[in-house]
């Protein structure tokens, strides 16, 4: 009898215990709602304690990783051509990248074995550096210069060109992406006065912390024919396209 006397008085001293150890454990879980980053709706107070971040571990990589410190990359793939070229070509190159969170740095070599229809023959070798200044949500903007030079078996030319524009980083919880618009201007191009955009794209975004990167660029060149002693060619211009796919492997 004793014992049933005890039980009636400690059940409701019991009950309250548990009641308030439930209350304080779930003032500090999350509790998703529609305004929770990746939910589309309430999420029942029974999953609070199995909530976790939408995002998987293996993706975070994604978000914006920045330093000073220069990391060396090379890439490589093929290279669309129109305008005086045969129609695609391989191209291989090699450079160095800052993702730093005020500017960032890319300079690098490249060459292509593209060739000329008028020879049959040709390659083309590039070297770039471009500077840009981090601006608020992602966007930033900046130039460079950039050399290049065609060699065939028949002639051989080449110029300094400087190119400015800028682009903006986008990130999502699982994506990220980089797109630049450039301006390239003749620069020491007497020749032909060779200048355009060029438009580019990075999957994904080359300040996030990842190795692999798709990289396309395509330009869209106005020129005009070679210039010869007695004619400058200004009379007769002409649009030559250039499409390069390549991958990027970034140390």
């Amino acid at each position: 009898m004793k014992i049933v006397h005890r039980l009636v008085w400690f059940a409701p001293l019991l009950l309250i215990a548990r009641l308030a150890s439930a209350q304080q454990l779930a003032s500090v879980l999350p509790t998703p709602s529609s305004e929770s980053p990746g939910g589309s709706g309430a999420v029942p107070a029974s999953s609070a304690a199995l909530y976790v971040s939408p995002v998987p571990a293996s993706e975070r990589s994604n978000s914006a990783h920045y330093s000073l410190w220069p990391r060396l990359y090379v890439d490589g793939g093929l290279s669309l051509m129109q305008g005086g070229y045969f129609p695609a070509a391989g191209s291989l190159g090699v450079g160095l990248n800052v993702e730093a969170p005020k500017f960032m740095v890319v300079a690098g070599a490249s060459a292509d074995n593209g060739h000329k229809l008028d020879s049959g023959t040709g390659h083309d070798a590039y070297v770039q550096a471009r500077t840009f200044l981090r601006f608020k949500r992602g966007w930033y903007c900046g130039g460079g210069a950039q050399w290049n030079k065609l060699t065939t078996d028949v002639y051989s030319k080449q110029a300094w060109r400087p190119a400015f524009g800028g682009g903006k980083d986008l990130f999502r919880d699982d994506f990220s992406m980089r797109t630049q618009v450039l301006y390239v201007l003749p620069g020491t191009d007497r020749l032909n006065a060779s200048q355009g955009p060029e438009i580019s794209l990075w999957l994904p975004s080359p300040v996030a912390n990842r190795h692999l990167f798709y990289h396309q660029t395509i330009g869209i060149y106005g020129a005009h024919q070679t210039s010869v002693s007695g004619d400058p060619g200004t009379n007769v211009r002409y649009l030559s396209v250039f499409a390069g796919f390549t991958v990027m492997y970034r140390f």
